[in-house]
Parts: structure tokens; C-alpha cells; sequence
């Protein structure tokens, strides 16, 4: 995650340490960006954040980020054997522009030979449709299945 939520670079979280551990809390402070490492898995395959409070994808760049960083969530992860890349961009507006910079979201299969497009084209709708396909969960079964964002407990029960 880079320029993401309370981060003001890039931070890394490494879901590979857990080894074969399938159970995990994330714990800390208040503010201490636990809701932000779900909203950056929600948002890189989804492209929206993990809670219902936060539907503004703009609101995720960092206040902390300096002018020149793009905001930017990469997830790299594993299905059937098979290793994807996505990385979605948020767009914003540099200080003294008036447009914003471009959002990019790109899919990619990880093979031994290299990255390879698993999508024609590498714009917002066809790796919606593919990371669907490929998870086999709509964002919002992801959120409730696979997640549980923070302050939505009283829902689940």
C-alpha cells in the first residue's frame, strides 16, 4: 500500500509469515491502520474498501502522502495453485492542477515466464468481472465471508 489510508509510503504486509496458521487476529492501537490493511485487500481486488462507511475511494489517500506519490494498492495472492497480481490507482489532484492523475488498475497472472494479462483489457469492469470470477465472491460476500470490517460486528450477530 503506498499513500494509502494513514500511510504515507509504501508498507508492506506479508500474509506469507503466517505460514500454514489460517487463523489471525490484527490487533493495535486505535488508528494504528488495522482496518486499513482490509480495506487494501478489499480495495486492490475490488476496488472499494471493506466497510460500508467508506465508500469514497478518493478519502483513502493518505493526508501524509507527499504530492508526488500516487496512491496505490498492490495484493499479490494465490488461488488454485495460481499466482495473481492486481494493483488498482487512486486518482487525485496534484497542487496546482486541476485535473486529476490518471487511476490505472491492472491484472496479471504470475507465471514462470513472466506477468500475463489475464483480462483483455486492463480497465475497471473487465478485472471486476474476472477477479469475481476467480475468488468466486462479490465484494460484499468477501467482506462478510473473509473479513469482518471493524464497527460491524452488530451486523454479524
Amino acid at each position: 500500500m503506498t499513500g494509502f489510508g494513514p500511510y504515507k509510503g509504501t508498507e508492506t504486509v506479508d500474509f506469507r509469515e503466517l505460514k500454514d496458521n489460517r487463523l489471525f487476529v490484527i490487533s493495535g492501537a486505535t488508528g494504528s491502520g488495522k482496518t486499513t490493511i482490509f480495506d487494501g485487500i478489499s480495495f486492490a481486488l475490488y476496488g472499494q474498501a471493506s466497510g460500508e462507511d467508506r465508500t469514497d475511494i478518493r478519502a483513502m489517500r493518505s493526508d501524509f502522502a507527499d504530492n508526488e506519490t500516487q496512491t496505490a494498492v498492490e495484493l499479490t495472492f494465490e488461488i488454485h495453485n495460481k499466482t495473481y497480481r492486481v494493483m488498482r490507482q487512486i486518482p487525485y489532484i496534484k497542487a496546482g492542477n486541476k485535473n486529476e492523475t490518471a487511476a490505472r488498475c491492472e491484472l496479471y497472472d504470475q507465471t514462470e515466464d513472466g506477468e500475463v494479462p489475464i483480462v483483455d483489457r486492463q480497465i475497471v469492469s473487465e478485472i471486476n468481472t474476472k477477479v469475481e470470477d476467480l475468488i468466486g465472491f462479490t465484494q460484499a460476500q468477501f467482506s462478510q465471508i473473509v473479513m469482518l470490517p471493524q464497527g460491524e460486528f452488530r451486523k454479524f450477530l
